[in-house]
């Protein structure tokens, strides 16, 4: 909610957004009351398991499409999870992650991806939703894919732990490398009105 929020304030402002969602086990972008293309397309799901199948990137242009334009001149496009149908499911779980970065370039795939988003949309703005929590692809969605993460997050003892190993590995990777530095945000959210009995607030 809050990426889309904040993709369309852009895009209302003038500015031209992508939005990619890469949250794959629980897609939400499907969701909301986005313009959608009359036939379904496929996303990120499918872009993964053609260059695994065929062992060259595919052209993104087929995966993403234009939601929104607005009178500002601001648009908002969308790279989806993939195809949502009987099979999905089937076609994530196929995919070896690891496997991905071991043997099949996994790290200059993702960087091939990155340069064809701004050569095809020239974006403004690139923002990537991911799953929240450790994941196989958390590493891409917070380490490789961002020059900035925002984190949201309910201010208990289970969020702020998985925060952390999600920060320490953005810290490290931060100091490792000279050319670029991952800003980290924190936004907690939905914070309840409530006695404050643990000390949340």
């Amino acid at each position: 909610m809050s990426l889309v929020n904040v993709g369309v304030q852009l895009a209302q402002a003038g500015r031209k957004v992508l939005l990619v969602d890469f949250d794959l086990e629980a897609p939400g972008l499907s969701t909301f009351s986005l313009k959608k293309p009359e036939k379904e397309i496929q996303g990120i799901v499918e872009y993964v398991s053609r260059y695994v199948a065929t062992g060259e990137s595919p052209d993104v242009a087929h995966f993403v499409y234009k939601s929104e334009q607005f009178d500002s001149g601001g648009s908002l496009w969308v790279m989806p999870s993939g195809h949502q149908d009987d099979s999905y499911s089937h076609r994530l779980n196929s995919l070896d992650w690891k496997k991905l970065y071991s043997d099949q370039s996994g790290y200059l795939f993702f960087e091939d991806l990155k340069s064809q988003w701004k050569e095809t949309i020239t974006p403004d703005y690139i923002l990537v939703d991911s799953r929240t929590g450790h994941s196989d692809v958390e590493g891409i969605c917070t380490r490789q894919l961002p020059n900035a993460v925002c984190l949201l997050f309910f201010p208990n003892e289970q969020n702020l732990n998985g925060i952390k190993r999600v920060v320490a590995n953005i810290n490290a990777d931060n100091k490792q490398s000279d050319h670029k530095k991952i800003t980290v945000h924190f936004a907690m959210s939905n914070v309840p009105d409530l006695d404050d009995e643990d000390g949340i607030r």
